[in-house]
């Protein structure tokens, strides 16, 4: 009696998927067979339903992967020529299996065009510390995200990207998950590049995490582009992945150099943002390597060496290294007022050649910078709104210049919101999105907040985060809202003279960035009540 069991047919791509004008998608199929079958005789047939696509093979035959397993793969063409395509016009093939009883693969998707700036893809987390720090402890990840839209800010639903790193091979040195942080996505070969096909969801959120599995110190500079049209789009940061640990001192060069900052104390005279530092002429130092900065609180009982969140990236070595050469700057908030600590750098070198560390320096900063929003650039949007620790729903914001106090950030016991995962001290801060609005910020674009504070015992610029304004309005206020949250340990107990808070944000159109105008108030949020800061939430 013959077998009633079905064979399984499976291809990379969603059966309805936006596809854009001129794309090569590589399609990679994959039979699972239920039933006996003769891969010598049989193949896969691929048949267009629409003149405005093609395909660099018809008919493939089964390669054979195991016994029950065959995996092909084909270039899908999607034309260029306007004679043929229109964007919105439908696309459609059929996949089938001769000799097979597989359901067919029956694609209908649309024709579209992507707005490149959408492209870039965000990371959650731009350092990682490399897997053999602490081999007990889960290996970090950060996930990478963008929204992918045509130029009328409509979502691309299901359109495959190909995503690659400057090094290729370091890329195998990760593991890939996608959306579900559990499906590894592996790379592939697209003429030669490799890199990784990622689908957007149906929505157009591209979605996926990644996994450091190698010891040693890399950068992943990530590009992300729809094959065969247009250009590959850099990443809006590089991803380090770094090694720590501190090596043995004949392992280690020089620490940084600061100007001015030996014997100490470091203070910032008359104001100055940034210092200088130098920084040792290492071994086989080339273009295009990277060199980050860190820090440790040298008389805190466990305290870890923290990534600054400040790199540079070496352009000639004959003329900016060297411990006298105080060729690069670093902001002094990099340094906690008043606290001893230990200073130093990692070399990550070109190439995936690894790391090469500095030994600390000691540094104690005693104040003096002042950082506040640029008051010579052009501000095309409007201010963000500032919102108290009740949140954004049914709440008015705070008006400027009014005097951000200790009441602002605390835990309201009537405080009790719809979504328990909201939080209930700290700040929240709104930017309002429009369509077509020239004062509002674009839907769909990448928006980056950034705090200035201005006080005795405080003075920092902090990038508050970076995320997409959303292409939907907000159920709850009825906007286009993209609201940011501020930690209450970030702004507690700031006091001292008359103390200053500043709001601003950037938003990214491809190359070019547009600012908002500044949202300005006081600030001085000493606690009453010390122990009112523990356990009350974030």
């Amino acid at each position: 009696m013959p077998s009633s069991k079905k064979d399984i047919l499976k291809v990379n791509i969603s059966e309805k998927a936006d596809l854009i004008i001129g794309q090569i998608v590589t399609l990679t199929m994959t039979l699972e067979v239920k039933n006996a079958i003769n891969p010598i005789l049989s193949f896969f047939i691929l048949t267009a339903g629409t003149k405005n696509i093609s395909f660099s093979d018809n008919n493939i035959n089964l390669l054979p992967g195991s016994d029950s397993i065959f995996t092909v793969s084909t270039e899908l063409i999607v034309s260029s020529d306007p004679n043929i395509i229109k964007e919105h016009d439908p696309i459609q093939f059929t996949i089938t299996v001769n000799a097979s009883n597989a359901d067919p693969f029956v694609f209908t998707g649309t024709a579209r065009t992507i707005n490149p700036d959408t492209l870039p893809l965000m990371l959650s987390d731009i350092f990682l510390d490399t897997p053999n720090e602490n081999p007990s402890q889960p290996v970090q990840g950060t996930m990478v995200t963008t929204l992918l839209l045509d130029k009328e800010n409509r979502p691309l639903g299901n359109t495959p990207v190909f995503i690659r790193s400057q090094i290729p091979e370091n890329l195998s040195y990760c593991k890939i998950l996608d959306s579900d942080n559990k499906t590894e996505v592996l790379p592939q070969k697209i003429g030669d590049y490799t890199g990784l096909s990622i689908n957007s969801d149906e929505h157009g959120n591209v979605k996926f995490y990644i996994y450091p599995q190698k010891a040693d110190s890399m950068v992943l500079e990530l590009e992300s582009s729809i094959v065969n049209v247009g250009k590959s789009e850099p990443a809006t940061s590089p991803l380090f992945i770094v090694n720590t640990e501190m090596p043995d001192f004949m392992k280690t060069i020089p620490g940084p150099n600061i100007l001015g900052g030996y014997p100490g104390p470091l203070i910032a005279q008359g104001g100055q943002q940034n210092f200088y530092v130098g920084v040792y002429d290492y071994p086989n130092a080339k273009r295009g390597d990277y060199i980050l900065f860190f820090t440790q609180e040298r008389h805190t009982q466990n305290a870890k060496r923290q990534y600054s969140g400040h790199y540079v990236t070496v352009g000639d070595p004959e003329t900016e290294l060297g411990l006298g050469e105080y060729f690069y700057t670093l902001p002094y908030d990099i340094f906690p007022i008043g606290t001893p600590c230990a200073f130093n750098y990692i070399v990550i070198l070109g190439k995936g050649a690894g790391s090469i560390t500095s030994i600390p320096e000691p540094v104690t900063y005693m104040g003096g910078a002042k950082y506040s929003p640029n008051i010579t650039i052009g501000r095309d949007y409007d201010p963000c709104h500032v919102y108290n620790s009740l949140g954004v729903i049914n709440n008015p914001p705070i008006p400027q210049g009014i005097t951000l106090g200790y009441d602002s950030i605390k835990k309201y016991l009537s405080n009790h919101p719809k979504d328990p995962n909201t939080p209930v001290t700290g700040l929240f801060i709104e930017i309002v999105g429009d369509k077509n609005s020239k004062t509002n910020a674009p839907l769909g674009s990448k928006v980056t907040l950034n705090m200035y504070i201005q006080a005795e015992n405080r003075n920092t610029k902090k990038v508050i985060g970076q995320d997409i304004m959303p292409i939907t309005k907000n159920q709850d206020t009825g906007r286009y809202s993209l609201i940011f949250h501020i930690e209450k340990k970030t702004l507690v107990n700031i006091f001292g003279g008359a103390g200053k808070i500043w709001f601003d944000y950037e938003i990214s159109h491809g190359s070019d960035i547009r600012y908002g105008k500044v949202w300005a108030g006081g600030i001085d949020t000493r606690s009453e009540d010390l122990t009112d800061d523990e356990n009350d939430g974030n």
